[in-house]
């Protein structure tokens, strides 16, 4: 074997293995798209805030720490098993709401992460930016669905360590 076809072998097995996850996430929609940007994006600013600010409010003296920036990763892993979760749902249910209103809560939270990350980095943001992400996550979990639990049984919002001051 050379080199090269070693690395079409290669590229054809990513290729699968992206489409295959991509399938079980729902498919490669821009609702899914939007969200893995946000994700990678959230975590690059995290790790920009870490490394260069030293203000990063995972650490306790502000600098990067692998462990943390382990857990941001695993985090981002945990949001894309809740979002298969949902799409699972979904087929199962014959809906297309779950996947979405997920996907949707899951935008706007990275989104007011990396709003928080920039913030750190002195970069100024549009209101209208903010807005955005506010009305995604009003959305995603809309008042006009019924919900089976009651409100002591209601889970607390998702809200990233980092989110807290």
């Amino acid at each position: 074997m050379n080199a090269k076809t070693i690395y079409y072998s290669v590229l054809a097995v990513l290729a699968t293995v992206g489409a295959g996850i991509a399938e079980a996430l729902g498919g490669w929609d821009t609702a899914l798209q939007t969200l893995v940007i946000l994700m990678a994006i959230d975590y690059v600013t995290g790790v920009l805030c870490a490394l260069v600010w030293r203000k990063s409010p995972k650490s306790k003296d502000g600098t990067f720490e692998s462990k943390a920036s382990l857990k941001g990763l695993i985090r981002k892993g945990a949001i894309l098993l809740t979002v298969y979760i949902a799409a699972r749902l979904d087929m199962l249910m014959g809906t297309q709401i779950t996947r979405t209103a997920v996907i949707l809560f899951f935008v706007a939270n990275d989104g007011f992460s990396i709003i928080e990350n920039l913030g750190i980095m002195g970069v100024p943001l549009p209101t209208v930016i903010k807005n955005a992400f506010a009305l995604l996550r009003k959305q995603a979990e809309p008042e006009t669905q019924e919900s089976n639990l009651s409100e002591k049984e209601e889970p607390e919002d998702y809200t990233p360590k980092h989110a807290d001051k």
